[in-house]
């Protein structure tokens, strides 16, 4: 299935409408602006203090036209876009800018690499790195290096009263390191994080979606039942009015035939609503226990679609094959493995049960080359394939969920998935996925 459990199709999308799920779609306006407003409060407070408070020397006419620019801005902003409007990456990325130019205004006229309040230039990076894309972070960083860079050479004094101090070339070269370094870890490290929490969240989304559709085919036989329940009612006055009209003088030979054949298909009917409401009360109990073989085999239906060979061996023969509970989680995830390990393989793949007396594994296994050594300790991460990209990027070179969701889902029924390569030299992948007995098997029937 070409990881059909992931596959892009399957959400009524390509891989570009699956890849949206992971790319950085900009921030809400009304944030940003939250984020402003909290900027130009500081800043207010900050001027006041050192202008009017300590009565520092200070350019306060120039520092006060920066801040009501911001407001300015921010006030536009609000009138002209609805609060939920959320910016575009580009819009996002100009909208930092300007707050990062500004900022280096505000300390070129306030002593450069000297001003304490140098530190607040980092601010707009982590916000980029937060919810943007890693170009849009790079972008900032840089024009972050440059303007620090800048404010070392060229600034106006430090606030002071009277001649401000002079600080040491060593001081202001190890506050310029200092805020390189920060640039660049902070950054990193911030969008590194804010990266993989929306690439789990997308690929659990992607999961719940996988499980919300079986679940909608496994209600099916409820609403079966209960429309059984709900025309019983009709059909019984249906059969009584016919039976009453049948019995009347009134009514004519060619009457009393259509009459009788009335009722005879109200019969028919309760007698098929009848039957759904029967099966739906045992089928569950029929069609969840299942033998181990035909659970397997259920899974390598579920990953049609192939010519390779499966090989299936349950044993050891001197154990009895076991009943287990027939789980969509495990079929679908055996049958996500099997495929992959289909479209690996070189000639067949070998499906083998191993039956011991407190536990049952199942292993999958192929003749290919097996998982490269790249991947393998990262295997059950989202987004993780070793499929070459297209270049249109279609469902066929694979979205790296299929194994994620497969692990999960096997995960979830309490198997364990162990996933490595064939001791040499044999050649291929195995994965292995190990239930306690108890767990699996089903209680036998009376």
């Amino acid at each position: 299935m070409s990881e059909k459990i992931a596959d892009a199709n399957f959400y009524g999308g390509t891989r570009q409408s699956a890849q949206f799920l992971t790319r950085d779609a900009g921030v809400l306006l009304r944030v940003q602006t939250l984020l402003r407003w909290l900027a130009v409060s500081g800043q207010s407070v900050t001027i006041f203090i050192v202008g009017f408070v300590l009565e520092y020397q200070m350019p306060l006419l120039s520092c006060i036209g920066l801040v009501l620019m911001s407001v300015a801005v921010n006030i536009g902003l609000w009138l002209y876009y609805p609060s939920n409007y959320r910016l575009s990456p580009k819009f996002a990325a100009a909208y930092l800018l300007y707050d990062l130019l500004q900022l280096t205004a505000l300390l070129f006229m306030t002593g450069g690499l000297a001003n304490p309040f140098i530190v607040m230039i980092l601010a707009p990076v982590t916000v980029s790195a937060t919810v943007l894309t890693a170009r849009a972070t790079l972008l900032l960083v840089g024009m972050s290096c440059a303007v620090i860079s800048l404010l070392a050479y060229f600034h106006m004094p430090l606030p002071w009263k009277g001649e401000p101090p002079n600080f040491p070339e060593i001081y202001l070269l190890g506050v310029w390191a200092a805020l390189m370094l920060g640039l660049a870890f902070i950054s990193a490290y911030v969008w590194r994080i804010s990266h993989e929490g929306r690439r789990m969240t997308a690929a659990s989304t992607a999961l719940q979606q996988v499980l919300a559709r079986e679940h909608r085919l496994s209600a099916l036989d409820g609403l079966a039942a209960a429309a059984a329940h709900q025309l019983g009612t009709p059909l019984g006055t249906i059969g009584l009015i016919a039976k009453e009209l049948q019995s009347s003088p009134l009514v004519d030979s060619e009457l009393a035939e259509d009459l009788q054949s009335l009722l005879t298909e109200t019969k028919r009917c309760k007698e098929i609503l009848s039957s759904l409401t029967t099966q739906s009360d045992q089928g569950d109990t029929i069609f969840s226990r299942m033998s181990l073989s035909a659970l397997i085999q259920e899974a390598i239906d579920e990953a049609g679609g192939h010519e390779k060979q499966i090989l299936v061996t349950i044993g050891p023969e001197d154990i009895s094959e076991p009943y287990v509970i027939r789980q969509p989680e495990i079929i679908y995830g055996l049958g996500n493995l099997i495929e992959n390990a289909a479209e690996f393989s070189t000639n067949a793949v070998a499906v083998t049960a191993r039956i011991e007396a407190q536990s049952i594994e199942i292993c999958v296994s192929d003749d290919g080359p097996g998982f490269a050594y790249d991947i393998l300790p990262r295997l059950g991460e989202p987004w993780l394939t070793s499929r070459p990209a297209l270049g249109d990027m279609t469902a066929q070179s694979g979205m790296g969920l299929g194994f994620f969701i497969a692990k999960t889902l096997l995960e979830r029924t309490g198997g364990q998935v162990v996933a490595t390569n064939k001791a040499l030299p044999e050649k291929g992948a195995e994965i292995k996925v190990t239930w306690s007995r108890a767990l699996l098997e089903a209680i036998p029937e009376a």
